[in-house]
């Protein structure tokens, strides 16, 4: 249903209304997710439809459009359950922005939110490179979500510094992090044998293999923060990496906390049904051991295994969940507060890729309709 904006929430309590639970409803908190192209519009809509069933809320959805006329159009709607003889769950707004509009964005949002609850801010898509309006909608957001798989490798050090300027203000949870969660906790396990403990801080190669997303760069940002990580982890110093280059194989040299070095390989995998940047394959070496963590034919499904003198560690396939959207954003929706851990490992991620990240795109800037 389409409304004037200042009719947003007469119409929405219209909707409670014509329903059993009438004024019986509860808002948890406010989420908004802006489309930094409309393009992102479907897939934004389809997750917050899916987190709305879960969480009561009110979700607000934003793309911009090039026009000559500014104007911002409201269709306002209620997130039924299906299941539940489509009982109502929560509130939807979902803003349409023409042209100059989109400069009244942040405002807009302010009056159109649930007073005195939380508010978080999804931003979907890449960051822009000059582009104000990304600072001016999260000045009033408790937490901020983004997905660096959709980022350049550069985008790391840009996060790294708002995750500095936003402390005592807002959050920021990423997705690409939620979706590390497998590995981080597969590779975990492998060093739960005594017998492989003993060889985790004399580490010597380290295999990361992703498949391809950005043209040029050495690694994914999913690879990139999995290797910071694990450097947060095990000690390894990240002021001084040094890189080098064989063909499609990029090698990055640390040094241990021993002082002694540890090399780590990023070799991309091209492969039809995993997303662009997503890890495939990660193996360890050290004293003559190896320990491999790996997707099998079915990508949902992770295997481990591990050999070498005094390992007992026998082979294993899981098959873990779905890493959508959806399930990324409920998973940070449960948490949202600052993450030490992630914040640690984003820094890590952005001092090492700094020398190598391509640089940004000439006269690139975030304006327009994107």
């Amino acid at each position: 249903m389409s409304v004037p904006l200042d009719g947003v929430e007469k119409e929405l309590s219209k909707l409670w209304d014509s329903t059993t639970r009438k004024d019986g409803h509860a808002v948890s908190f406010n989420l908004v997710a802006f489309c930094a192209s409309p393009d992102d519009l479907p897939r934004a809509r389809g997750a917050l439809a899916r987190v709305a069933l879960e969480f009561p809320s009110r979700t607000l959805s934003v793309a911009c459009y090039a026009s000559t006329a500014p104007e911002i159009t409201a269709r306002v709607a209620l997130h039924c359950h299906p299941s539940e003889g489509h009982e109502p769950r929560s509130e939807d707004v979902d803003l349409e922005v023409r042209g100059g509009a989109r400069a009244w964005v942040p405002g807009t949002l302010v009056k159109l939110r649930v007073p005195d609850l939380p508010v978080y801010v999804w931003w979907v898509g890449d960051l822009p490179d000059e582009d104000t309006l990304f600072d001016r909608l999260v000045e009033h957001a408790d937490v901020v979500f983004v997905h660096s798989a959709e980022m350049d490798l550069r985008d790391l050090s840009r996060l790294s510094s708002l995750v500095e300027w936003a402390k005592g203000g807002y959050a920021i949870g990423d997705l690409n992090w939620a979706r590390l969660r497998w590995w981080q906790e597969f590779t975990a396990r492998f060093f739960d044998d005594p017998a492989s403990r003993a060889h985790l801080g004399a580490l010597e190669r380290v295999t990361v293999a992703h498949t391809p997303r950005e043209p040029g760069a050495p690694m994914s940002t999913q690879a990139a923060l999995y290797a910071a990580w694990l450097a947060v982890a095990l000690g390894w110093d990240t002021s001084a990496p040094r890189w080098s280059r064989d063909g499609a194989t990029t090698t990055l040299t640390l040094r241990r906390g021993d002082g002694q070095d540890v090399t780590v390989r990023f070799v991309e995998v091209p492969r039809d049904d995993i997303l662009a940047g997503c890890l495939d394959r990660a193996v360890f070496e050290a004293g003559g051991c190896r320990w491999e963590l790996y997707r099998s034919d079915n990508p949902r499904v992770l295997c481990w295994h591990g050999e070498g003198e005094g390992l007992v560690l026998p082979s294993l396939c899981v098959r873990v969940d779905v890493p959508d959207e959806a399930r990324m954003l409920s998973r940070l929706l449960h948490r949202p507060e600052r993450d030490a851990l992630f914040e640690r490992t984003l820094h890590a991620a952005a001092r090492l890729t700094a020398p190598v990240a391509p640089a940004a795109p000439v006269g690139a800037d975030g304006g327009g309709a994107s």
